[in-house]
């Protein structure tokens, strides 16, 4: 996690938070990324010394609200690769904080903040419109990375079928943001995955 400060005034900060995480794989010294995700719209206030407390049920600051936000959504989605919609309680909790923070002033918590924020990112993840999107953070980890030093064909199977998942979710909403999301935490790895080793049918 970084965060860039672009501009300050006294206590109040404006800055953008680049927030990465990775999965191990399985029997091997490989960790997968699985969230890779540039906020743009953070801003917050912060004095020297401050507490930074985080309470579930009360909006405390941005800083800390945004921080917990982006936390949950990494356990949500690394949940998910372990089990198959496992991560939805990570999930409410970050859906939680947004509906806590929205009441605030600070962008990336509402719908007309843009269409690559907060609100639209948990909106994806949950919405049965991109369901297919937590199938293939399954299927592509479960099923096709863990396999990677056992049986390599096979793991290269596994991720080629979870990403025609993604095919289907496409075609029905096309460029989605969260497809967009996904590429861009997986686009050089897929690239690596299919360079070289077996071959395997790509349909």
């Amino acid at each position: 996690m970084f965060i860039n400060i672009s501009s300050h005034d006294n206590d109040f900060f404006q800055a953008t938070l680049q927030i990465q995480s990775s999965r191990p794989i399985y029997n091997s010294s490989y960790n997968s990324p699985v969230y890779n995700f540039n906020d743009k719209n953070f801003t917050f206030r912060y004095q020297e010394f401050q507490n930074l407390i985080f309470n579930p049920d009360v909006f405390e600051s941005n800083l800390v609200s945004v921080i917990a936000f982006h936390i949950y959504m990494i356990m949500g989605i690394d949940a998910d690769t372990f089990d198959l919609n496992s991560g939805d309680f990570f999930y409410n909790q970050a859906r939680k904080i947004l509906d806590f923070s929205q009441q605030n002033g600070f962008k990336g918590w509402a719908p007309n903040d843009g269409l690559q924020s907060r609100y639209y990112l948990i909106d994806n993840v949950l919405s049965p419109t991109y369901k297919e999107y937590r199938t293939v953070l399954f299927n592509y980890h479960f099923k096709g990375l863990d396999f990677m030093t056992t049986d390599l064909k096979q793991s290269k199977s596994g991720v080629s079928k979870s990403l025609m998942l993604l095919d289907q979710m496409n075609k029905r909403r096309p460029n989605s943001f969260i497809l967009r999301v996904f590429f861009d935490t997986k686009s050089n790895e897929i690239q690596d995955i299919f360079s070289g080793g077996p071959s395997i049918p790509i349909t």
